[in-house]
């Protein structure tokens, strides 16, 4: 009887580590797009499905937002200036290139959360972007970069990376394979996990849609 009752306990203890090893990421990240002098803050808010991405002045003033549902594959944006808002386009996927992708063995903590060092080169665009990456319940990220289809090689050279679908990228610095110039680089300033407001992710009522 008591090997019966031990065998439940570690069948639900394996059951809840499961549950929370696939757990959705709730919550809000911020960080800092630097390019040559100009630097540009987003933040994610994240919830089920749901991803709202608002791009902020130096000021701290909210200049655009995006609603994003990874599951639908729909991309909303919307002015808050204006009160207006449209649905993105579905955009062409990029064409296929070939990267080197070298996942080292160099580690680094970052914000307390331990990281890993994935250098991606691309010799025809001349280019090397270093990503340190931290594992964690960060599903979101990669269908969110599906949904919007950026052409940003920060973005592209990050989908080109297997293995990374629970990973959030801490820091990525873009380079010139070249000269060693360095191009742009991101960096997580504070990630939140709270449970975020349905509003967030909804077009408020009083926006019209815009007509082109």
């Amino acid at each position: 009887m008591k090997k019966h009752l031990f065998k439940i306990t570690i069948f639900s203890l394996l059951l809840m580590v499961s549950h929370y090893s696939n757990a959705q990421f709730q919550g809000s990240i911020q960080f800092e797009k630097t390019v040559g002098s100009m630097n540009i803050n987003y933040k994610y808010y994240v919830k089920e499905n749901k991803v709202r991405i608002e791009e902020i002045s130096a000021s701290g003033v909210i200049e655009g937002i995006q609603l994003v549902d990874i599951k639908e594959n729909k991309v909303f944006a919307i002015s808050p200036e204006r009160k207006l808002y449209l649905e993105a386009p579905v955009r062409r996927p990029a064409a296929d290139m070939k990267v080197a992708v070298n996942k080292t063995e160099k580690v680094k903590t970052i914000l307390g959360q331990d990281c890993q060092q994935i250098i991606v080169i691309n010799k025809e665009q001349d280019r090397k972007i270093i990503f340190w990456v931290t594992e964690g319940n960060y599903s979101f990220f990669i269908p969110l970069l599906e949904s919007l289809n950026r052409k940003e090689k920060q973005a592209l050279y990050y989908l080109k990376i297997k293995g990374l679908n629970n990973y959030w990228p801490m820091k990525s610095l873009e380079y010139v394979l070249s000269t060693g110039d360095l191009v742009s680089e991101m960096i997580t300033k504070i990630i939140d996990e709270t449970e975020q407001s349905t509003s967030l992710f909804e077009i408020p009522n009083d926006y019209s849609k815009f007509e082109h």
